[in-house]
């Protein structure tokens, strides 16, 4: 029985593997490891595919959003709305600049409810909008929210790349833009990487010193800020500006799997997270009810799946912080004890699709999935 990974690199075309190669090969050739003309030449690609004008290459997404809230002068004493539904990383990265932040539940869609967030009695000095699995936030509405309230918005656009609402693509709504180019992200790099995006030339210089240590431009020895070293290496940009040719036709792929998925799970009422919007579907998710069993029958007939997240982010990061208030959101607590997400990726083939649709209708499949635990 041949098995369908969940994600992996084996299925990549060869073609693909070669064009990786020849880049990987002309950044060791040139002798230049940090910075340099092939980190210019992607953030340059990357700021024209986003339509802004400031794009700085970071080491990974965590330190992007750390920096991010860095710049935005957010610290100690401030308040940060972050959704309850995400990865714990950008909770971390608020408690790391010595911020506090506040849970806000998602709605039906995994997204962070901005319901809530209008009616929440906090002061808030930003807001992190999380583009879960694929879909947008709703951010003409946060945007007019956060205009309003003097609020400042760093966008986590880890599971977005690509994904646009009235045309405008994900990162390009707020103050500043985070991005994740791990591995297996919509654009993804061979290792950790990441990056800012931004239209405030102020912002984007601060940003660019801050992650060089402080640095002034031009001096590495005078320092203007306690900064870091997060910096995007040329061997990472040279395979990011290969794939980036290949995002839109990627996520093309991806949401053309989801299609399948859907019209095939549908008519049997097998439950999906529901989309609100469209989705460049970072993630596929089943929503079972009895997810531990789902997921073993799946595992027996040769599919792999994962769970994002078997809790919520707010529930992770309060076992760091002891003496924080701890408030479960309902609809992140419900879909943290759910959701299972099954292969999708650009480069699955057609036989790979099915062999995962026959493996999720299989009757006893389909039973895990509807009936509750006992």
């Amino acid at each position: 029985m041949s098995k369908v990974e969940f994600f992996t690199f084996k299925d990549a075309p060869e073609s693909l593997k070669s064009e990786w190669g020849i880049a990987i090969e002309e950044a060791i050739d040139s002798g230049v490891f940090i910075g340099g003309p092939l980190v210019a030449k992607f953030e340059a690609e990357w700021a024209n595919y986003l339509g802004v004008s400031h794009v700085i290459g970071v080491g990974n997404g965590y330190d992007a959003i750390v920096v991010a809230l860095r710049v935005l002068g957010v610290g100690p004493g401030d308040l940060v709305a972050v959704p309850s539904h995400t990865f714990v990383a950008t909770w971390l990265a608020v408690d790391a600049v010595g911020a506090t932040p506040v849970g806000i539940d998602c709605n039906e869609f995994g997204l962070m409810d901005l319901k809530l967030l209008e009616t929440h009695d906090s002061n808030f000095t930003a807001v992190i909008p999380v583009h879960m699995h694929g879909q947008m936030v709703d951010m003409p509405r946060l945007v007019t929210w956060a205009e309003k309230n003097k609020v400042r918005i760093v966008e986590d656009c880890a599971q977005a790349h690509g994904a646009r609402l009235n045309g405008k693509l994900a990162g390009t709504w707020g103050d500043i833009g985070a991005f994740s180019f791990y591995p297996t992200k919509n654009l993804g790099a061979l290792g950790d990487a990441g990056s800012l995006v931004t239209n405030d030339e102020l912002l984007a210089k601060k940003a660019r010193s801050f992650v060089n240590y402080g640095s002034v431009p031009g001096n590495k020895y005078e320092y203007q800020f306690h900064g870091i070293n997060s910096r995007l290496d040329p061997v990472q940009a040279a395979v990011l500006s290969i794939n980036l040719k290949y995002l839109d036709s990627w996520n093309a792929r991806r949401q053309e799997i989801a299609k399948i998925y859907g019209e095939s799970f549908k008519m049997h009422k097998i439950e999906c997270l529901p989309i609100e919007r469209d989705s460049v579907f970072h993630h596929f998710i089943l929503l079972s009810e009895n997810r531990i069993l789902t997921r073993n029958l799946l595992e027996k007939a040769g599919i792999k799946t994962e769970i994002h997240y078997p809790e919520t982010a707010e529930k992770s990061f309060s076992k760091f912080e002891h003496s924080f208030d701890l408030h479960l959101g309902q609809n992140a607590s419900n879909l943290a004890s759910k959701t299972l997400s099954i292969p999708i990726s650009p480069w699955m083939n057609d036989s790979a699709v099915q062999q995962t649709i026959d493996a999720v209708l299989n009757p006893a499949v389909i039973n895990s999935i509807i009936t509750a635990r006992s």
